[in-house]
């Protein structure tokens, strides 16, 4: 099983000390992290988009993306998710297809749409649409990023006559995966297209997501595709420390901060936060020494049988020399003994940079 990190560039007061770093401060940390990331081993390194809200302040991934390619080499630069269903697939076409080019085939894009109300109704959408939408531009995309030239009528833009993208994916392979949740929507249409799923695991229980990884695998083999499933991947909000009392205690207030912010106003009221809970054996969120953490991680890749897990370490205000410190910790002591098959077995093929695109 892989290993990545997702940022959501998370700007929130340091609970402890009420320390709270700029705008400007906050991207600069994204970006330097890449880097120690590949250092370190990590697979992927995946940035989140969010807008309006009160906590994130990363609403294009594929600007900061553009930023870490020119200071790394091998990690994979992933979007975590890219919000397909409220956005324009072309632009979205254009602008991923330049971070492509310039990571030299690097990109992987995670379509989903945002489940807070705010995107909708500042870009005067129907959240009911969102399935629709999600599933229209996953098509439009698919086809840019593949043909050479596209004619196209849908629902929710204008058509397209014979339109040719530019600039050009680096990669031959198609750099796109489908964001899931607990419904069966994603996995239809990640299954129709032939696509790998990221399931978003950070906010329920890990039994929650049992059918889902499993639904895939079996709607994959029932629709007579002659190719293996696609690969499968996960995510968990994070912290790793040397002991256990350490992790917990500095991230009890930090988790809990990041968690009362901003949540989705449609949805029910949260009650009181139960940490021990959160982190328990039957919660969604990885804490403790190195030890508990791989625990967990093989427990979760026994239920799911998952080949990516993504990390989110920086969130809540938590002050960067303890994330990176987490960060050493993670590839130290977890990266090397993780579950499942080692080295290329795991891993994406590298991809083959088209001459000419």
């Amino acid at each position: 099983m892989e290993l990545g990190l997702i940022t959501f560039g998370s700007l929130l007061p340091d609970p402890a000390t009420g320390t709270v770093l700029t705008q400007r401060e906050r991207l600069r940390d994204v970006v330097r992290a890449a880097p120690i990331a590949e250092e370190l081993g990590f697979s992927w390194y995946t940035v989140g988009e969010h807008h309006f809200g009160d906590r994130d302040v990363i609403p294009s991934p594929a600007i900061v993306l553009a930023a870490i390619a020119e200071h790394t080499s091998r990690i994979r630069l992933a979007t975590g998710t890219t919000l397909l269903a409220n956005r324009d697939p072309v632009l979205v076409a254009e602008d991923y297809a330049l971070v492509d080019l310039l990571s030299e085939g690097r990109l992987e894009l995670i379509a989903g749409g945002s489940f807070f109300p705010e995107p909708w109704a500042v870009f005067g959408q129907d959240p009911q649409s969102k399935a629709a939408r999600k599933r229209e531009s996953v098509e439009l995309l698919t086809r840019l990023w593949q043909e050479e030239r596209v004619s196209w009528t849908g629902q929710f833009r204008p058509p397209l006559h014979e339109v040719r993208l530019q600039p050009r994916l680096a990669q031959d392979r198609l750099p796109l995966w489908i964001s899931a949740g607990v419904g069966t929507d994603s996995i239809d249409l990640a299954v129709a297209h032939g696509l790998p799923m990221v399931v978003g695991t950070t906010a329920r229980p890990p039994l929650d997501f049992v059918d889902v990884f499993a639904g895939y695998r079996r709607k994959w083999t029932g629709s007579g595709r002659p190719d293996e499933p696609g690969r499968l991947g996960a995510a968990s909000h994070a912290f790793v420390a040397r002991t256990s009392q350490a992790a917990r205690s500095l991230w009890r207030d930090h988790i809990n901060s990041y968690l009362s912010v901003n949540t989705p106003s449609h949805g029910p009221a949260r009650g009181p936060f139960d940490f021990d809970a959160y982190i328990g054996a039957d919660g969604p969120a990885l804490c403790g020494s190195p030890a508990e953490v791989l625990d967990k991680l093989g427990r979760l890749h026994e239920l799911w049988g998952h080949d990516l897990h993504l990390l989110a370490i920086d969130i809540g205000g938590i002050p960067y020399a303890d994330v990176h410190t987490a960060i050493e910790l993670v590839a130290s002591d977890v990266l090397p003994h993780l579950p499942g098959p080692a080295g290329a077995a795991g891993r994406a093929p590298t991809p083959a940079v088209s001459a000419g695109a």
